[in-house]
């Protein structure tokens, strides 16, 4: 599937063979959550039926199922059936805390015992990597929604697989940088990531085509409650956060968003990020060791840092830009969010707010601005230290 073919409600996107592998035995609630959950979904919405009544279908389908029906001996069918579980169980969060069935909520917990890594809530590794590896193997996707609606929200899910690989090859270009800065070239290594960047922000430029009123329809099964868990979100996209970590140091701010986060990673990179988190802080980045004199830059290799630094940000506002779309309420009516404003912030913002939270749970405005200003204030280090030198 190319990022073009995102959003414009395709009926079966196609999937690149070079993407699937042997399929996982099937899970035994597939044919619901693929089948009729989106249709339940919607009969509740309506008013043909009620969360109440969903509850005991389910309750119903569990027991159909008996007291071994979930019982599986590998971690990749766990994967896919608590992804499964997860989805009957997002169904009932607009209901709020308490309305899902008893049985729903006991087989969560039941895989979590036997799977201590699975996570007990939608996290980005389910709703993304785990829902995108299906798909790529069998052409399933769950959704909450039917129809239009469902090809729309598949999309959403979708996009940030096929995005997530190009900002991973950037993060893996200025490892070789900072770790083994011999054997590279550092102009031709940054311009590489450079391209990389650009193909990240067009994969992100592709979901201004969601409309808000989509966007919202699927977005309240994500969106956790006070005092539980951060809902499955793009802000935990590991990738991104293994670039920044390689690129600057982090700072307070961000250390609290790290901290925050950690638990919503994909398990395979939670090590690899605190990893970086603590090479980086201790100066082991691309921006640090040239404002130390450890990495040499020509004048090429300059201009490709600040292209970097440039293209990460132009995807931070591009990512502004469709929030902004997304969720207005977030953001203060009539003032543009620009870089010029960004950088004229006396700091970052706290992300930790009662209000415009996104589904991460954070505040998505100050998340987003915060990131941006890092860069820009990086950016300011590099010139300065140009500057001196000529």
């Amino acid at each position: 599937m190319k990022k073009e073919q995102l959003f414009i409600g395709l009926e079966n996107p196609p999937r690149d063979a070079m993407e699937r592998s042997e399929p996982v035995r099937l899970s035994p609630l597939r044919p619901y959550v693929l089948g009729d959950l989106p249709a339940d979904l919607s009969a509740v919405s309506s008013g043909r039926t009620t969360y109440r009544e969903l509850a005991d279908r389910q309750a119903r389908l569990l027991a159909a199922l008996g007291p071994h029906g979930l019982i599986v001996d590998s971690l990749p069918e766990a994967r896919l059936i608590q992804l499964d579980l997860l989805f009957m169980y997002g169904g009932f969060l607009p209901a709020g805390p308490g309305e899902a069935p008893l049985p729903l909520v006991e087989a969560i917990s039941a895989q979590c015992v036997k799977f201590p890594s699975l996570d007990r809530h939608m996290s980005y590794e389910l709703l993304i990597d785990v829902n995108a590896g299906e798909w790529a193997r069998s052409g399933d996707v769950r959704v909450f929604s039917e129809g239009e609606l469902g090809h729309l929200e598949r999309d959403f899910y979708l996009g940030h697989h096929l995005a997530e690989p190009f900002v991973r090859s950037a993060f893996d270009r200025l490892r070789t940088l900072v770790r083994e800065p011999d054997t590279v070239d550092t102009a031709e290594t940054l311009d590489a990531t450079v391209r990389d960047l650009e193909n990240f922000r067009m994969h992100m430029a592709q979901y201004s085509k969601l409309s808000k009123d989509a966007f919202n329809s699927f977005r309240r099964y994500h969106m956790g409650h006070p005092g539980g868990a951060r809902g499955a979100s793009g802000a935990f996209m590991p990738s991104v956060q293994l670039l920044e970590l390689a690129l600057l140091s982090p700072t307070t701010e961000y250390e609290v968003y790290l901290d925050q986060s950690m638990p919503y990673f994909p398990t395979w990179s939670r090590p690899l990020i605190s990893e970086w988190r603590a090479a980086s802080g201790k100066g082991d980045n691309v921006v640090q060791a040239v404002l130390n004199g450890r990495l040499k830059l020509d004048r090429h290799a300059t201009a490709a840092l600040l292209a970097v630094i440039d293209k990460f940000a132009d995807f931070r506002m591009v990512h502004l830009g469709v929030t902004r779309k997304a969720i207005p309420e977030a953001f203060t009516q009539g003032n543009a969010v620009t870089k010029r404003g960004i950088s004229r912030q006396t700091g970052e913002a706290g992300i930790l707010t009662d209000d415009n939270l996104g589904t991460s749970g954070f505040s998505v405005h100050n998340v987003l601005t915060n990131s941006v200003y890092r860069l820009l204030a990086a950016r300011q280090s590099i010139e300065s230290l140009d500057l001196k030198a000529g």
